[in-house]
């Protein structure tokens, strides 16, 4: 596949995510969209990104695709993988056979923020510690949205913790 089929596919398969990005405030939010596998001797799903894509210390959104970019999931289900600043450390690194090396992020790391299904219902709110939004608590006191409120702080809670304990 040359880059330049991969670049339209890429940016077909975004359309589908840009009224969110549009909504949240993140027009050019990073959008790579990745294989999920389970690589060999491992026990759960993965996916990989290159140094180059984590070297850009910011928030990467993907949805699962297989290996000629078509969407895996019917819900085009889109994920967070949210900034490591201690990836290099953290994340295992493979070598492909024509020696690319890739990082490897289990996929229970990475965090689901929508589908088709839901994709515009939620409301941006800005969290104290991390900029990216979290979903609003609608009115009628859905649970969901508050699971991921509450998870959004918990994840900002673990990553000071882990700041402070490093310093």
């Amino acid at each position: 596949m040359t880059p330049e089929r991969r670049k339209e596919l890429i940016e077909d398969l975004r359309k589908e995510h840009q009224p969110y990005f549009d909504k949240i405030g993140k027009s050019n939010a990073i959008f790579l969209p990745k294989m999920a596998y389970k690589p060999s001797g491992k026990d759960d799903i993965h996916i990989s990104f290159f140094e180059s894509e984590l070297k850009k210390e910011c928030d990467i959104y993907t949805e699962f695709v297989d290996i000629q970019y078509n969407p895996e999931d019917p819900k085009r289900t889109l994920y967070l993988v949210r900034y490591n600043p201690f990836w290099q450390e953290e994340y295992e690194i493979i070598k492909s056979k024509s020696g690319y090396e890739r990082h490897f992020i289990p996929v229970k790391e990475i965090k689901v923020i929508n589908d088709m299904s839901d994709r515009l219902r939620y409301k941006p709110v800005e969290t104290a510690i991390n900029t990216e939004p979290v979903a609003a608590i609608e009115t009628n006191n859905n649970m969901d949205n508050l699971i991921k409120v509450l998870e959004d702080i918990n994840y900002s809670l673990q990553t000071l913790t882990h700041i402070i304990r490093n310093k």
